[in-house]
């Protein structure tokens, strides 16, 4: 698919909480468009705090250690009260950011895939290691994409996962007056409960008279078609490809709001 629409410093709203310097937010800069912080969602601790630090004491009896997000990471390490990560786990990272997340508590040389993305990782998963019998812990928000876990699983290695974290909604009148604040022409929606949370708070109407709606990945955009807004989803379930998406000269922006 091409690009929805002609940027000319397109105002892109950012859904998911993760600030101005964000691995959303940096994806958009780089291809043209104007990242705005709208946050329809913030981060909470782990919903089973327990399994969470059981599986970071008993990290060394892993195999592999496979994340998603800094905030992942940054859970296990705090569940470990400082201590390192042990020097023969290996790990591996979606994105170059928690791949740093991963070596700043001791781990060494992350697997990163060349692609940004849950589908890249899992390619280069695949060819790394012999996996029947290996166990892996895999940390993620509490609704986050299992597709990695699945994907291993078909491969034979016994997969433990666990909510590292949980996202919660924020109150609607905060949504609406960042909404106002941001004045967006797009919105990029990361999640389940980013869709929910921003219809709830505006209305539907609202979505549907952006120049484009981009959900990241089928189940948001399932989501959001649930609760009466069409979206589109880049080929990728990733930022990049969300802002690539939205970056160029195309005249497929009628396809938000057929």
């Amino acid at each position: 698919m091409g690009a929805l629409v002609t940027p000319g410093a397109l105002r892109v709203a950012v859904t998911r909480d993760e600030g101005a310097g964000g691995d959303l937010s940096r994806a958009l800069a780089a291809r043209g468009l104007v990242p705005v912080q709208c946050a329809a969602v913030t981060e909470a601790p782990s919903p089973e705090p327990e399994r969470l630090a059981d599986a970071a004491r008993r990290l060394d009896g892993y195999d592999w250690l496979i994340v998603a997000s800094r905030r992942a990471v940054e859970a296990i390490a705090g569940a470990r009260n400082g201590a390192a990560f042990p020097s023969e786990l290996r790990t591996a990272a979606v994105g170059d950011r928690t791949a740093a997340a991963l070596i700043e508590h001791g781990a060494s040389a992350p697997l990163v895939a060349q692609r940004p993305g849950s589908q890249a990782l899992i390619a280069a998963l695949r060819d790394a290691d012999r996996w029947p019998e290996r166990r892996c812990l895999l940390p993620r928000a509490l609704d986050g994409g299992t597709e990695i876990a699945e994907a291993l699983r078909r491969l034979g290695a016994q997969v433990d996962e666990v909510a590292a974290y949980r996202t919660v909604e924020r109150p609607a009148a905060e949504i609406v007056s960042a909404w106002e604040q941001a004045s967006p022409e797009a919105v990029v929606v990361a999640s389940p409960s980013a869709a929910r949370a921003l219809v709830a708070a505006l209305g539907a109407d609202v979505l549907r008279r952006l120049r484009a709606v981009v959900a990241i990945g089928p189940t948001t955009r399932a989501a959001l078609a649930s609760l009466g807004v069409c979206a589109v989803s880049p080929p990728r379930a990733d930022f990049e490809s969300a802002a690539e998406l939205l970056s160029g000269p195309t005249d497929v922006e009628r396809e938000v709001h057929s």
